[in-house]
């Protein structure tokens, strides 16, 4: 009889067991700590593949652009428009009073020469080239910039007072401070008027291109291959740095099975763990 017993208590025992462990089993909701790394480990991968994609693209597209660029060096041309929008930008004039200087000068005529020796597409006097860093006044990149250089100095003379500085352009700025104003010279008085008009009624750079210095082009084509590539790439996203708390804390990760199943920040979670706890729920 007690043999009976024993079999009994000691099957019930294992019984019991077997069913302690599938309890225990069934409650564990903890989400194993590899599992989790696991899964976030595949989603950065998979980013990150995309964004490698992405930068070689982009890659691509700025190699094609520098390539057609340094061509267009070699040859030593480029579009007279983009001369004119450097120069507006580098010494901060308006785009249309140097366009109309132009047109009233030149009628932008690279290799126009004037009666008095003025020359270029400006037409800047030979004495005042070598101060406004022209070597070469038949090259329109060199021409154009020194033009806007002595512009712009003419503009800062004036308090920025266009009639004026068109005025010191054509007779000079020491006859525009004797008279306090417009020379009362009739060439200049009409070409006054005329940069009003060009300006007010819009002028069009011609869409051609023109010899300029291999220099000039090919530190055009560097910075415009720079620009396209910046905003092709998109903003630059830095590696190698550690994560931080408020990192952890932006990644949500689900603990837990069924009904049990807790939502909780991955920093959290970390943090649930250093604890201790076995399980939730």
């Amino acid at each position: 009889m007690a043999m009976v017993v024993n079999d009994v208590t000691l099957a019930a025992h294992t019984v019991l067991q077997k069913d302690n462990k599938k309890e225990r089993e069934t409650k564990s909701s903890i989400t194993p700590f590899r599992k989790i790394l696991d899964k976030e480990e595949k989603n950065l991968a998979y980013q990150a593949d995309k964004s490698s994609a992405a930068a070689q693209t982009a890659k691509s597209a700025n190699t094609d652009t520098i390539s057609k660029s340094a061509s267009s060096a070699k040859s030593g041309t480029v579009q007279l428009k983009d001369i004119f929008q450097r120069a507006a930008e580098k010494y901060d004039i308006s785009y249309d009073f140097l366009v109309a200087v132009a047109k009233a000068e030149s009628d932008f005529n690279p290799k126009c020469v004037s009666s008095a020796g003025a020359q270029g597409i400006m037409q800047v006097m030979p004495e005042e080239q070598k101060g406004l860093g022209i070597k070469d006044p038949f090259d329109a990149e060199q021409n154009i910039m020194g033009a806007a250089k002595l512009l712009k100095a003419h503009l800062k003379k004036f308090n920025g007072d266009y009639t004026l500085a068109a005025a010191a352009y054509n007779a000079g700025s020491g006859r525009v401070q004797k008279y306090g104003g417009v020379p009362p010279f009739k060439e200049t008085q009409n070409y006054v008027k005329k940069i009003q008009k060009f300006m007010k009624e819009g002028v069009t750079v011609p869409d051609k291109k023109v010899k300029t210095s291999v220099a000039a082009a090919v530190k055009e084509s560097s910075s415009t291959a720079e620009k396209e590539s910046t905003a092709a790439s998109g903003k630059t996203i830095p590696t190698g740095v550690a994560a931080t708390q408020a990192d952890f804390d932006k990644i949500t990760v689900a603990v837990g099975t069924g009904d049990s199943t807790v939502t909780m920040s991955y920093g959290a979670y970390l943090r649930y763990l250093e604890v201790g706890s076995t399980g939730v729920g």
